[in-house]
């Protein structure tokens, strides 16, 4: 991790990743509320039916945190928030390296969300850029569905 963390600090992903992808979606919602959906991880599962749970102990900087999505477990860690702006953080799971980053732009009283995400190693050889993909586009419209409640 001492590249990547230096890169999702900077808010990038790695560009040199064997898997890699950026997806954005435009939320009918308030930049406050979508952020607080986010910033709330224990709450992740409530309104994402693939991630089955999540422990932290704070959302900060240099948080680790466990959580599960579709059946992996993943330890990660938080390395950059901007209030309302941006959280990043990376993780692995079963060899493979990864960041994450999400960015939130308000726009009146909607939000564009934009979420990136890069993996690396040996075991992304069984993990397809469209399995990837699709779950960017998965996540992103369950918030929209939450946030637009």
């Amino acid at each position: 991790m001492k590249v990547l963390g230096p890169l999702a600090k900077e808010g990038k992903i790695n560009q040199d990743a064997s898997v890699r992808d950026s997806q954005s979606i435009i939320i009918n919602a308030p930049v406050d509320k979508v952020w607080s959906l986010m910033i709330q991880m224990k709450e992740w599962s409530e309104w994402n039916e693939h991630i089955k749970s999540v422990e932290i102990d704070e959302v900060r900087v240099g948080a680790d945190f466990k959580w599960q999505i579709d059946g992996s477990k993943v330890r990660s860690t938080i390395q950059q928030i901007k209030e309302k702006e941006l959280i990043s953080w990376t993780g692995t799971a079963m060899g493979i390296k990864a960041i994450h980053i999400w960015k939130f732009e308000a726009d009146g009283d909607q939000t564009i969300v934009t979420t990136e995400e890069s993996m690396q190693g040996f075991l992304t050889l069984f993990f397809s850029h469209q399995r990837l993909h699709s779950s960017l586009v998965n996540w992103l419209d369950q918030l929209r569905q939450k946030a637009e409640e």
